[in-house]
């Protein structure tokens, strides 16, 4: 009987079962003495080579192969992102501390493993959490390099904030991903198949968002389980909702229907500015118009201007912080649904 096998069902059967390429080099050689290398599995698996049939026999027809575990049920993670086309609305800031946050919430050293993937070209929270963006791109360990390679995601990864969770960096490489995903089929849920290799690896993923919507901000949208919209309280950032109200209206449609909008987050509030006063009360009319959770809004603070001198997330930086309050109800609303998806699983 021959047996055949696809490039993404051989990644699929190894990254299931928590093995690297070298790894199944060495039990492939070792079952058929053979003297497969690793490029030899990744032009397998990028499609470049069909795979033989002998070796997709000895894959296919054993339930569980000496030397390799079965494949793992894994838990996919919660993905967040913050969007709004609006830029200076603190999405860094707010994706940053979130990420902070869910790491340090739980036991310690057992609490949510978490993922911040920076999507946009600027590198605003690379940088904020002391990686700089060009190093990585040397170093081919950016989201441009992460999306393109065959290799798993995971090895793109830095650890930030002494181990807290990991950062996957971008930098100005990526700003020609948004117009390559145009040309390519499919392009813009290259992102959703890339996250989806994470299950069992993260409880929370965190994209942070470039301030347009383009083809970036679409696959963040087509990845993303749950959506906040961050929003400065003057009038300019508060127009653009509506239209990002209509591209999430059409993400659910034709692509993720699993996508919510967790709520709007008023930023950058000054109690005393009459502006201020008047958009938090245009943002209430909408938040309950939409049936729509509105967050208590982070008021000014120059903590989070100082914090990126440090690298380190703004709470992280002084606990005490204003905007504390906000990015604790955002985080405590994730958790919460996090443990619905656990309950509903089990």
């Amino acid at each position: 009987m021959a047996h055949k096998m696809s490039g993404e069902e051989l990644r699929r059967y190894r990254e299931q079962r928590g093995m690297n390429q070298q790894a199944l080099v060495g039990w492939l050689n070792e079952r058929l003495n053979r003297r497969y290398d690793r490029a030899k599995i990744s032009r397998w698996e990028t499609g470049a080579e069909r795979i033989p049939q002998i070796v997709a026999g000895a894959l296919k027809t054993v339930t569980e192969p000496v030397g390799i575990p079965a494949a793992a049920v894994r838990a996919a993670p919660v993905v967040f992102c913050a969007a709004n086309q609006k830029g200076g609305v603190a999405k860094t800031t707010t994706c940053v501390n979130v990420a902070w946050l869910l790491a340090q919430s739980g036991q310690p050293n057992s609490g949510p493993r978490v993922l911040l993937i920076d999507c946009d070209p600027q590198a605003n929270a690379t940088v904020h959490l002391g990686v700089d963006p060009h190093e990585r791109e040397l170093a081919k360990a950016t989201l441009t390099h992460a999306l393109k390679a065959s290799r798993p995601m995971r090895e793109f990864m830095t650890p930030v904030c002494d181990g807290a969770f990991d950062l996957l960096p971008s930098s100005i490489s990526l700003a020609a991903t948004d117009r390559e995903l145009l040309r390519q089929p499919n392009g813009t849920l290259i992102l959703r198949a890339k996250i989806a290799q994470l299950a069992g690896q993260y409880d929370f993923v965190v994209l942070d968002c470039p301030p347009h919507l383009g083809e970036l901000t679409v696959s963040v949208l087509n990845a993303a389980d749950q959506l906040l919209i961050p929003t400065q309280t003057e009038m300019l950032s508060m127009m653009g909702i509506p239209q990002l109200f209509e591209t999430i209206a059409g993400v659910r449609e034709l692509v993720n229907p699993r996508l919510q909008i967790l709520g709007i987050l008023p930023t950058m509030y000054s109690p005393r500015r009459l502006q201020d006063e008047t958009v938090m009360k245009e943002l209430r009319e909408l938040a309950a118009a939409e049936q729509l959770r509105l967050f208590s809004p982070v008021k000014r603070a120059a903590d989070y201007s100082k914090s990126v001198m440090a690298g380190r997330p703004g709470l992280a930086y002084n606990p005490n912080s204003a905007g504390a309050e906000s990015f604790r109800e955002i985080t405590d609303a994730l958790l919460a649904l996090a443990g619905e998806e656990m309950r509903h699983g089990a």
